[in-house]
Parts: structure tokens; sequence; C-alpha cells
């Protein structure tokens, strides 16, 4: 029985997706496949246990038969780190992620460990990602997010991080390449990563279509008010714009996709939005995938009827619109249980640009 603990330079880097796809890629080598999460940082509640995201997303996609308790044992709430400096009990920690390995390892070939930012992350609690992948007896494979320099630099950085808690490195995946610098990237971090002595198990292009949230993800994660159109939430917002300008500009903005936001009073606004929609290229779906209204302006009822006759998702906020904008374009796109289209996305990415053979000999070997 192997263990894969799945770090990253950093957050974001593509941990989750290098999971499922991984996952996907060993069952259909014909191996019996588990995961786990030990630690997790984005949880909900769920009969009484607090679960990692992943998890719920792992069970989903590959109908996991071990219970989500197990596959997320340790979850960590707010507050839990400063109380914890001040009355550590790493025993505890450990105990927990023990009694899931038992469930979790149970009739398996591979089990894959997801871990929690970088290497170093979770040290301040007695956990960091470098002891739990050691305490578990688990080769790590490491995931950077395209570049050259810095990304093995940073990768460099972890390394000694891991092999300095006595945890071999299986490999390393890069990950997120554009497509316009990835022959470039492809042949320089190869033969950076050789000159470091660490395999390249493969080098993932960038997919721009994987960081589209739909409407309802917008919605739930930043507590918006859907005004309309709810039957329509899950289109994506494949660009945001703010249209604060007059609205013969605003105009020229609006491409298919494009997420608005606009105060909710600017009815100029508001109504080109929905001529662009009406009249968009795609009549289908509409130029516009949804808008949302800022300030706390609620527009006259006329306006609104208008809204929702458009078949156009329309969300709201009392924030101004500098504050939700700065929001909305830091908000990190997961992949959650309702993208099914980008976990076949995801997981053709892993099989055609993984090297399955190296893979194969760096977590036997």
């Amino acid at each position: 029985m192997t263990r894969i603990f799945v770090g990253a330079t950093r957050q974001h880097d593509g941990k989750t997706t290098t999971c499922l796809g991984l996952y996907s890629l060993l069952r259909q080598m014909g191996k019996r496949v588990h995961f786990i999460k030990p630690v997790g940082q984005r949880y909900m509640e769920l009969d009484g246990h607090k679960i990692d995201e992943d998890a719920v997303l792992m069970r989903h996609v590959f109908g996991e038969d071990v219970e989500l308790s197990a596959m997320s044992p340790v979850a960590v709430p707010r507050g839990f780190t400063e109380q914890y400096i001040f009355n550590r009990d790493r025993a505890s920690i450990y105990r927990q992620i023990d009694e899931a390995m038992l469930k979790v390892d149970k009739d398996t070939d591979v089990t894959i460990i997801e871990g929690t930012g970088h290497a170093g992350v979770g040290s301040v609690f007695d956990a960091s990602n470098a002891d739990v992948a050691k305490h578990l007896g688990a080769k790590a494979i490491i995931v950077s997010q395209g570049g050259i320099g810095s990304c093995i630099d940073e990768i460099a950085l972890n390394r000694a991080i891991f092999e300095q808690a006595g945890v071999p490195i299986a490999g390393v995946i890069i990950n997120k390449v554009l497509l316009e610098k990835y022959d470039r990237i492809n042949r320089a971090v190869r033969q950076g990563l050789q000159n470091l002595g660490l395999p390249c198990l493969g080098v993932i292009p960038y997919v721009p279509e994987l960081t589209y949230p739909t409407i309802r993800q917008i919605a739930e994660e930043l507590e918006l008010t859907v005004l309309a159109g709810d039957k329509y939430l899950d289109r994506r917002a494949q660009s945001v714009i703010v249209a604060a300008m007059e609205p013969q500009n605003t105009i020229s903005f609006i491409r298919n996709g494009t997420f608005v936001i606009t105060p909710g009073d600017r009815v100029d606004n508001i109504l080109v939005c929905i001529a662009a929609h009406v009249v968009g290229e795609q009549p289908s779906e509409g130029s516009v995938s949804g808008i949302l209204l800022s300030g706390g302006f609620i527009p006259h009822f006329t306006i609104l009827n208008l809204l929702k006759k458009a078949d156009v998702p329309v969300l709201s906020c009392s924030q101004d619109t500098y504050s939700i904008s700065t929001k909305i374009q830091k908000f990190v796109v997961k992949i959650g249980i309702d993208d099914s289209d980008k976990v076949k996305t995801v997981c053709g990415l892993i099989a055609n640009n993984l090297d399955n053979d190296l893979l194969m000999t760096c977590l036997e070997g």
C-alpha cells in the first residue's frame, strides 16, 4: 500500500485538482484508491462534524465508501490557532488523524493525502504538512504554479522542509502554465528540476474555464441577495466589469459571459445590460451572465420587472461598488460538487499531461 502526500509551494497552486486527476488516473490503472485531508481549513458542518470541502468533493465525485468524518478528521476553525499556542496538545491532533487513517487505508492500494498550502503550513499547531506526511509514512508530490525562476526556487524551499522532516519526494507537478509560454516553460522547468535531482511528473497547461465561477458561487461566497433570475444562477462569469461609466461606453466592454457590477441607481447601465443580453451573439446564453447591483439601491419596480423578464440573474448588496468588486476580483474559484464539467476537464488534463510510467516508478520506488 502506497501513501501519496500532495503538497504545494503555496495556496491555490492546484492541490485539489491534482488529487482529482490522480485519483481518476490511478483508478483507470486498476488501483484501489482512497482519499483523506488530515487537516482542513475550509469546511462545512455535516451531521455534527466539521468536514473539509475537498473531502466532500472527492466523496461526491468518486463515490468513496469511507465515512466523511474519516476523510476529514481535523478541521481548523477560527480562533483555533491562537488557543492552541497556549494549550498545546499534539497527541490529540495525531490521534484523530491515526484513527481516521485506520478506516481510510482499508482495502486500498493507494491513499491520496491532500495537504494545506506549503510544506510548513500547520507548524504553529504542531501539524505542518511535512510533519503530517512524515507521521503517515507518505511520499510527497509537490505542486507548483507555472513559471521558471520563482517556481523552481519555491520547489527547492519546500523540498528542503519535507526532506528535513524525513519525507521523500516522489516528484513534482507544474500546474497552470499559460499556453503561449508552454513550450518554453515546459523545457526550462524540466531541465531545472533535473538539475535539482527531482523528477518532473508532468506540466499542466492553464485552462481559463476552470477559473470561471457560477453566479450561484459568487452569491453564496459573498452572501449576496438574489433579486431575479434564480433559475439562471448556474451560468458562469467569464469576465467581470464595473459599469460606472456612461452607458455608450459600458456596452463596448460587454462580451459573452460578462458579469456586470453597477450601482443599483444607474438605471441607464442596467437597461444597457438588458439590451446587450437580449441581442447577444449567443441568444441561448445571452451576453450578460449576471448583474450585481451595489450600494443597497433597488431599482424602481418597473425596471425590476424588466430584469425578471430578461432571464438574467440579478444580485444585490449593500456594499459600495469598489468594495464588492475588489472582493469578487479576489474570489478564488474552487471546484464544487456541482462542477461536473470542470471535474471532467481536470481529470483529462492530468491524464493527458502526466508521465504515467514515471509516476508509478516514483511511487513504487
